[in-house]
This record gives C-alpha cells, sequence and structure tokens, in this order.
C-alpha cells in the first residue's frame, strides 16, 4: 500500500509514525462531529468552548487509540522476526507496513488477532472508567466516546473481509489448508464484497436523506474495494519475486578509484551503464558512491580537474546481494529509489535497478493473463 503526502512525527520501537495529509480531514471531521452534535445532545445547554475542548481531546484520544492497535500488530510481528518500519495513520484509520509476508499461518493469526484484542482492551478500560465516574459529567460522555470508538474499531476489523484484521485472521486459516496465494484470493474477494456492501449501504442512506453518512460509506465502500484488489496484487508479486536472488538481476561494473577524474563517470560510465548511482573505492579501501543527482547540480568548472574521491560519500540504502527481491522492492517503493547499490563483506557487486524489477513482475502478470485467456 503507497499512502502519499504523509510525514513523519515520531519513531517507537524502531517503527516510524506517520501522519497522512488526509488524517487531518478527519481529525476536524470528528471534533466537530462531536463539538456540534455527539456531546450537546446528552450533555446540552454547556459552553460552546466546553464542547469543542472535549471533541478535540477526544479526536487525539481517538488518533492514540489507533495508534495503539496498529502498534499491537507491529510487536507481535517484529517478534516472530518480521520488520515494521513505518506505521501510517491516514483517513479511515491506520496501517502498519509489515515488511514481508509471515512465514507460517499462525504467525499471520496472531500478528492480525492483536490489533482487535488491544482495541477491546482498550473498550474495557474505557467501560469501566465510565460505569464509576458521574454519568451527569461531560467528561463522562467523553469516557464513553473512547469506549464506543474502540468498540467499533475492534468489531470492524473483526469483519472477514482482506485487508481488514479479519480478512487476514480468515487468510491465515485458509492458509493452513491451501497456499498462501490462493487464501489471499478468497480472502480478497470477501473483501471486494464487502466493500461493495458499504458502497450499497450509502447510497441506500443517500436516498433517505443522510447526505454524510452516505458519502462516509461510499468512501470506505471504495477503500476498501481497492484496498483487497491492492492487497491481493502485492501478494501476487511477492510470490513471484520471492524466487530470485537479487544477484541474478544485478548490473555489474568496475568501481571508480577516488583518484580518477569524475569525468570518467560523466562522460564514460553513465551514458553506457545509465546508472545513477555509481561505486568508489576510497582510499581507505572502503566502498562509497557518486550520485549522478548531487554531480548534476554543480556548474561544469566546479567539477573540472576534480577527482571521484572529492564527491563518493555513503549511501543510505545497501542491499545484500543474496536477499530476495520482494524486500528490495517494497524498500524501493517506499523510499521511491530507481537503484540500489550491493555490497558483500565491503566489496561491491552490482546495481539493482527497479525497472528491471518491474519488467520481470509484468512479464509474469502478462504470460498469467494469456495463460488464462486460452484456457477460457
Amino acid at each position: 500500500m503507497t499512502v502519499k503526502y504523509s510525514y513523519p512525527i515520531f519513531t517507537v520501537f524502531g517503527t516510524t509514525v506517520n501522519i497522512d495529509i488526509s488524517w487531518l480531514f478527519a481529525f476536524i471531521l470528528i471534533s466537530f462531529s462531536l463539538a456540534e452534535g455527539f456531546f450537546p445532545s446528552l450533555y446540552p445547554n454547556l459552553p460552546a468552548f466546553q464542547y469543542w475542548l472535549v471533541a478535540t481531546v477526544s479526536a487525539v484520544f481517538l488518533f492514540l487509540s489507533v495508534l495503539l492497535h496498529e502498534l499491537s500488530h507491529s510487536l507481535v510481528a517484529i517478534k516472530h522476526g518480521i520488520p515494521v518500519k513505518d506505521i501510517y495513520l491516514f483517513i479511515f484509520g491506520g496501517v502498519a507496513l509489515i515488511e514481508q509476508e509471515p512465514k507460517h499461518p499462525s504467525v499471520e493469526f496472531k500478528v492480525a488477532i492483536a490489533g482487535p484484542i488491544m482495541s477491546f482492551f482498550l473498550a474495557g478500560m474505557f467501560f469501566s472508567f465510565a460505569y464509576i465516574y458521574p454519568k451527569d459529567n461531560l467528561l463522562n460522555g467523553f469516557i464513553n466516546y473512547l469506549f464506543l470508538a474502540n468498540l467499533s474499531l475492534a468489531v470492524f476489523n473483526l469483519i472477514p473481509a482482506f485487508p481488514l484484521d479479519g480478512g487476514r485472521i480468515l487468510r491465515s486459516i485458509l492458509w493452513s489448508k491451501k497456499d498462501l496465494l490462493e487464501a489471499t484470493y478468497i480472502a480478497s474477494k470477501f473483501g471486494r464484497y464487502f466493500g461493495f456492501f458499504l458502497i450499497f449501504l450509502g447510497g441506500v442512506s443517500f436516498l433517505f436523506g443522510y447526505f454524510i453518512n452516505g458519502l462516509w460509506l461510499i468512501f470506505l465502500g471504495v477503500f476498501i474495494w481497492k484496498a483487497s484488489k491492492q492487497a491481493y496484487l502485492s501478494t501476487k508479486i511477492s510470490s513471484i519475486l520471492s524466487r530470485y536472488r537479487a544477484d541474478n538481476f544485478l548490473t555489474t561494473m568496475s568501481p571508480l578509484f577516488y583518484d580518477e577524474p569524475v569525468d570518467n563517470y560523466l562522460k564514460m560510465y553513465f551514458p553506457f551503464y545509465r546508472t545513477y548511482i555509481y561505486p568508489v573505492i576510497t582510499s581507505e579501501g572502503d566502498i562509497k558512491f557518486l550520485l549522478y543527482e548531487d554531480l548534476k547540480k554543480l556548474p561544469s568548472y566546479e567539477l573540472e580537474g576534480r577527482n571521484a574521491g572529492d564527491f563518493a560519500r555513503k549511501y543510505n540504502y545497501v542491499l545484500d546481494p543474496s536477499e530476495d527481491l520482494v524486500r528490495a522492492y517494497k524498500l524501493m517503493l517506499r523510499k521511491k529509489l530507481k537503484e540500489i547499490p550491493a555490497v558483500y563483506n565491503n566489496t561491491f557487486v552490482g546495481i539493482l535497478k527497479r525497472d528491471v524489477i518491474e519488467d520481470l513482475i509484468k512479464n509474469y502478470l502478462r504470460d498469467e493473463d494469456a495463460d488464462s485467456t486460452g484456457r477460457g
């Protein structure tokens, strides 16, 4: 899944929490509906600023509840050796970007169930607080809202519609009896059906005059329908790429030495290899890299007579050539990289290009489509 226009806010347990710009719209909408509708209907005749204050705090606590839900997924995944680099919070909730598919159905089940368990725990905690707190106080409404929000979050996510948590639980059960790709296909079909059902409910709501609810249901239905299709395609791509190691697809080249003219790269090697990252052996024998984008920013007179070592630098993303293509491709997508250098024991091995991986995927998918058409 790709989340656009997101901004990192902090890192916890090695996982970066990001907020998508769409979440701000949800925050405003939730605050408005609570301040102008939910709280005034339960506790009338209070000053408007009290409603807005409690509504804003409620929206923040809802954000924290969703975050704890996603962190639960992440911590269980990390415990089972599955890296989780990012959590994204956006208009429809949150998603933990798990780097790779679980190796076993039982691990999938544990990772998927962890989020709803956390939400049920929070719902129970807030229900207990609401039970003992005075009923005629606005803060009781705040606590009740968080109880209802966490309960709804848990129940909604348990619907067996992939890629919701319930869909992942369904996939883990099917996976124990079938292969992963077939299990994902069946679970994602439930996701598409559920998406259509929400769109239908939204249309009915429109007919009865509930325009905001109807619009929300339609947007949510379209999102789940698209996400289910994307999740199945992502699993299929992972299945294809897991068959290959990165070292089978590397563009190989001889590194420059630190005292060679930098023009050797710009005028000779770049036009030939078309790689935007080029290895350089430093005077200490380490591997650093020339970046084409760095050099093109400089006027030509600053490059005249200069050596490769003057501009070579460490690169943030380096690949082990023995890795399968799945993690490499996901890293490229997440960080918007066209290429990644492969290094083994301080020895440059080659450059992995994203378009090479995407050509491999296209060829597989085209062959599958041709086979299915021929069988039809």
